[in-house]
């Protein structure tokens, strides 16, 4: 078999048996070679939608640096602690809709017989250590960026993973078991040392003892999972259009296509961390446009009033299409990565080939779609602005 078709066959293999997971506990050991240690605990029950991570960080001198946990409960609450921080996002089975939604839109040909879950995640960066919970479907976390295969038996595959090293994952589960990692002359290392297969809901939750009405609750909005499923489902698509040419070439039609329905989507989440263009300015530049365009309509005969401009969805898209392109055309560059960074909480990958052109054609659409957001909602501040008038 040809190096490329057994790797693709080998990925596929763990991405087939990975669903088949109902839930597990594990313990994960990392050092590196300067003397840092941790131990990061992880259970998960699926159908119940109950996990956690539990994580423990020390210095070279064996000193406690960071303790921090994070629980998903089956009543939809995420709570996050960081040493003596304590939040409790609520909505989780609101977001799940909605990361359901966000795949229906990107991939409206793609079966979804396997539900999206909670799933925690665990692996090691060029700098740092990756964890969290989020949503996911049936892909195995790392396996995207898998660039050669090691060795493969009936118990494990070991894969090249690039610059995130080199990854041991078990084969009938599609978890990782070990990765070690050099960078910046330093090399850190993570094992798994406990496993129970399906431990079951009752095991999982049992280890919950925070008291949630001593904590306040929050908008799970601002928890960043929302983003990060936006980023990972817009990472599989280049990924995908990487091995897919006929997907790269559809992509620019695709993505035009279902502008409109990302943009609904987009609108559900806060992007108040950008700055944008202030109101102060923004209404005092529509009061000189909204005046040179009844000037020109009743030059024609027309006598439209401002809100019903700015209301009627003919003419108030048109409108807002000719700020984006003008507003685009003036930002400064950094402006771009500040809400692209907003929308995904971090980057998309694609350097080279089909996968470069498609990370482009997306980070363009997403840009465009965060500028018909923001400028929308100012559109309609100044709207309810005038009928307070």
């Amino acid at each position: 078999m040809a190096p490329a078709d057994e790797l693709s066959e080998t990925l596929n293999t763990l991405t087939t048996n990975h669903p088949k997971l109902e839930g597990y506990q594990a313990t994960y050991e990392l050092s590196s070679n300067t003397g840092q240690t941790g131990t990061i605990e992880i259970g998960v029950d699926f159908k119940s939608g109950w996990s956690y991570l539990i994580s423990e960080f020390k210095d070279e001198k064996g000193k406690l640096t960071q303790q921090g946990q994070q629980w998903t409960t089956t009543d939809g609450i995420y709570f996050l602690q960081s040493d003596d921080q304590k939040i409790a996002f609520e909505g989780l089975g609101k977001l799940a809709k909605r990361c359901r939604k966000l795949v229906e839109i990107i991939n409206p040909d793609r079966e979804l017989g396997i539900p999206l879950r909670i799933k925690p995640y665990l692996y090691l960066d060029e700098a740092d250590v990756r964890l969290g919970i989020g949503y996911s479907t049936h892909e195995t976390e790392l396996l995207s960026k898998t660039e050669k295969l090691i060795s493969k038996t009936d118990d494990e595959i070991v894969a090249d993973l690039g610059k995130l090293g080199r990854v041991t994952f078990e084969t009938k589960t599609g978890i990782i078991t070990s990765q070690v990692i050099t960078s910046a002359e330093k090399t850190r290392s993570l094992k798994r040392t406990t496993w129970v297969n399906n431990p079951g809901k009752k095991a999982i939750s049992s280890r919950f003892n925070i008291d949630l009405k001593k904590v306040r609750p929050q908008d799970l909005r601002g928890s960043g999972m929302s983003q990060d499923f936006t980023r990972r489902a817009f990472q599989q698509l280049i990924e995908n259009a990487s091995r897919d040419q006929k997907l790269a070439n559809s992509m620019r039609t695709r993505l035009f296509s279902i502008a409109n329905q990302f943009v609904d989507f987009l609108d559900q989440e806060p992007l108040n961390k950008a700055g944008f263009i202030n109101n102060d300015f923004f209404f005092k530049f529509l009061d000189q446009a909204m005046a040179k365009t009844a000037e020109r309509l009743e030059q024609d005969g027309k006598k439209i009033g401002v809100t019903d401009i700015l209301t009627t969805p003919e003419s108030r898209n048109a409108f807002i299409a000719n700020l984006v392109r003008s507003f685009r055309q003036q930002a400064p560059p950094n402006k771009k990565q500040e809400y692209l960074a907003e929308v995904l909480n971090g980057k998309l990958e694609g350097s080279k080939g089909s996968a470069l052109v498609t990370r482009v054609l997306i980070e363009d659409f997403i840009e465009n779609a965060y500028y018909r957001v923001r400028i929308g909602r100012a559109i309609d501040a100044y709207v309810q602005q005038l009928k307070g008038k």
